[in-house]
């Protein structure tokens, strides 16, 4: 049997065009947040020059920094605390496997290209599995460092409900995949979404739907809220990044001329 990745199985057509919409509407406020608030940054006359220069080149500069090993390997992280360092790289890795996986989904399925089929599929399925997992034990774990640690570590309910809605996310998308292998009776190569299949035998069709919505409504608020959010760090500290580097290197053609 010929085991590829169908896209919107058991979705009727109105509730695929409800996520389209909503996806719309997440990436305009994703966007329009980002951008009043990276707006703030260049007020002052130093970081307007910058922009004003090479805009283009400086903001790909600041994303393609989320890729550096400082980022990947949390370095910083590991010389006060390895365990959550570690934890952050499982967050950080995670999310940055499903970010990845969604995206050629989604260009397989569009593009009709037929890639993910067969053992490619397989291995895709499991690597997205693995990244699902390492996103669920960091996001636990950093959950419970703010419960049970003392309040003066505390970054308060305003971080916490982040923390929870990824939670939600990775959840309800695990749920989403062992139901849909529980009716299918498939076995893909994907052991924790097996390990849901089996808590969601005699699921319904019904079932699949309400965490589907459930998934879907979380993860579209979630990068809906990301620009007001402290994780817009992520992006920002980046940014702040790349800009003083560009500084220290202004400074530095100064003394020598």
């Amino acid at each position: 049997m010929d085991i590829y990745r169908e896209v919107f199985i058991f979705i009727p057509e109105f509730l695929q065009g409800l996520f389209y919409l909503g996806s719309l509407i997440a990436i305009i406020i994703f966007l329009s947040g980002s951008y009043f608030r990276i707006r703030l940054w260049f007020r002052a006359p130093a970081e307007e020059g910058l922009l004003r220069q090479n805009p283009l080149r400086f903001l790909l500069k600041g994303l393609l920094y989320l890729l550096s090993p400082e980022c990947l390997f949390a370095r910083r992280v590991f010389l006060r605390s390895p365990l959550r360092a570690w934890m952050l790289i499982l967050v950080y890795w995670g999310f940055l496997i499903l970010f990845v996986g969604t995206v050629v989904v989604a260009i397989d399925h569009y593009l009709k290209a037929g890639i993910l089929r067969g053992n490619i599929y397989l291995v895709f399925s499991l690597i997205l599995d693995a990244g699902g997992l390492g996103l669920l034990i960091g996001t636990a774990f950093f959950i419970s460092r703010r419960l049970f640690l003392k309040k003066e570590v505390l970054s308060g309910w305003y971080d916490l409900s982040v923390l929870f809605l990824l939670l939600i996310i990775v959840i309800s998308g695990f749920s989403v995949e062992g139901i849909r292998l529980a009716i299918t009776h498939r076995s893909d190569l994907s052991p924790v979404g097996v390990l849901f299949s089996i808590l969601f035998q005699g699921a319904s069709e019904s079932l699949y739907l309400i965490f589907w919505f459930i998934h879907v409504l979380s993860a579209l608020c979630f990068i809906a809220y990301i620009p007001f959010s402290k994780q817009f760090h992520m992006f920002a500290s980046q940014i702040t990044t790349v800009l003083s580097i560009e500084r220290e290197g202004r400074l530095k053609e100064l003394v020598h001329d």
